[in-house]
């Protein structure tokens, strides 16, 4: 309950940060502010380098934080998570330095390369208490008091007169995620303490390998992941205008209110769903699945049909030209829902072992999508943009369907509430093994979906 509470909270301090905005920065400098940020978090979801992922599938939660395998691994994750963080702090400077020799809007970049380079920890360490069970603490820091906090300074930055544009809401924005991410890093020190820094030699080299092996799966999947969700409101800014980048940015948003109950699963149901892969309880997963995703997409469906009928209102208050494209907004309802139906697909393939399929199978289906984009696009503007996003949602969550239907007879998709065993007539579900070099601390949870 914790954690839908906050996901719903964050969503609806989320939606009151863009609407704040909106109201104290003009058109063009609030497109530049959705820029930047759609920017920022795009990279800053690469640059943790998969770790996040990693973390939940590998940490073995019942053996404590200083058992010597959960030691290294977090010695692993410190190690990516520095290289990809580095490097967006070294852009960060280069692009501050050299600000004035860059057009509009590029010479504000480096606020969003700082922003993505905090934004890379938060997102490693609201996974990492997560798999705690510590809600809280994964989730209250960043989605409810950085969106709070963002709301009040940006607010009374317009109050006092203070000439706010793009650039200073999203220095204002990273500041602030910056605190409660150092907040979260003490609670982080204080539960793990300092001995993962040693352990890197402990852990059989064999073990090593697998998780670097993983991880450029994750980082490659992340890629594909930031571009789905950010691709589209960069393009539109840098090709049709800050003004239209600041509406799809809105109605996108707005949208993934419908995705609150998938977000609750993956906070609270995937940590549940890979304890019973890790007992091979594959039997007890299919049911728990179903149940998750059949209520994600009632909720999600119902929410839709209420705001759909309200679209044009809900837009105008962010800024009264936004109304007339309410149409885009309903396509992206059907995303939202979309998205919802398959529960928690991609997440649940991550840990499961998918991760190679996911991979070759998104890139394929991102090629493929990039031409629909520049196509619909030429045809119908944002409508055709919409329409592009929603297939390659469509094609993502059908693949992933695909390979743990085949490979695990699970089904992850709301029906499965209804026939939760329908494909076990056809195949067994393969029971879990442990990994080839006999650890079994270390065994992969080898089933899943998203």
């Amino acid at each position: 309950m914790s954690a839908f509470s906050s996901r719903f909270s964050s969503t609806l301090l989320s939606f009151l940060v863009l609407l704040t905005a909106s109201h104290f920065l003009s058109t063009q400098e609030y497109g530049l502010y959705v820029f930047l940020f759609s920017i920022g978090s795009a990279l800053g979801l690469i640059a943790v380098l998969g770790q996040q992922i990693l973390v939940v599938k590998r940490y073995q939660h019942h053996e404590g934080a200083s058992h010597w395998l959960n030691q290294a691994l977090v010695g692993v994750n410190a190690r990516w998570l520095a290289l990809g963080c580095g490097l967006l702090v070294v852009a960060a400077t280069v692009f501050f330095i050299f600000a004035d020799a860059f057009p509009e809007p590029y010479r504000h970049l480096w606020v969003a390369l700082a922003f993505a380079a905090v934004f890379a920890v938060s997102e490693y360490l609201q996974n990492y208490f997560r798999i705690h069970g510590q809600i809280n603490l994964s989730l209250v820091p960043r989605e409810i008091v950085w969106r709070g906090a963002s709301i009040l300074c940006i607010a009374a930055a317009g109050l006092i007169g203070y000439r706010a544009d793009g650039e200073v809401v999203m220095t204002i924005v990273t500041v602030l995620l910056g605190a409660t991410t150092l907040y979260q890093a003490v609670a982080f020190t204080r539960g793990e303490g300092w001995g993962w820094l040693a352990r890197h030699d402990d852990v059989p080299r064999e073990t090593r390998g697998t998780w670097h092996k993983e991880s450029l799966y994750f980082i490659a999947n992340g890629i594909l992941n930031s571009s789905s969700a950010y691709l589209e409101t960069i393009l539109i800014g840098a090709v049709l205008g800050l003004d239209k980048a600041g509406f799809y940015f809105v109605a996108l948003r707005i949208a993934m209110l419908l995705t609150l109950p998938v977000a609750a699963i993956d906070t609270v149901g995937i940590p549940m769903i890979a304890a019973r892969f890790q007992k091979s309880d594959n039997a007890g997963a299919q049911i728990l699945i179903g149940q998750l995703s059949f209520a994600s997409f009632c909720i999600s469906l119902l929410g839709a049909f209420a705001l759909v009928m309200i679209a044009p209102f809900v837009l105008s208050i962010f800024n009264a030209d936004f109304a007339q494209h309410a149409d885009v907004l309903t396509v992206l309802c059907v995303l939202s829902v979309s998205q919802a139906f398959f529960g928690p697909g991609s997440w649940l393939l991550m840990i499961g072992g998918g991760e190679r399929f996911f991979l070759i199978a998104r890139a394929v289906i991102f090629v493929f999508y990039l031409g629909l984009l520049y196509g619909l696009a030429q045809i119908g503007g944002l409508m055709g943009i919409a329409i592009a996003g929603l297939f390659m949602t469509l094609a993502s969550n059908l693949a992933a369907w695909h390979w743990i239907k085949r490979k695990y007879a699970i089904d992850n998709m709301a029906t499965a509430f209804f026939r939760p065993f329908i494909f076990t007539g056809l195949k067994q579900p393969e029971p879990m093994q442990p990994q080839p070099d006999g650890d079994h601390a270390d065994t992969a949870a080898k089933t899943a979906v998203h």
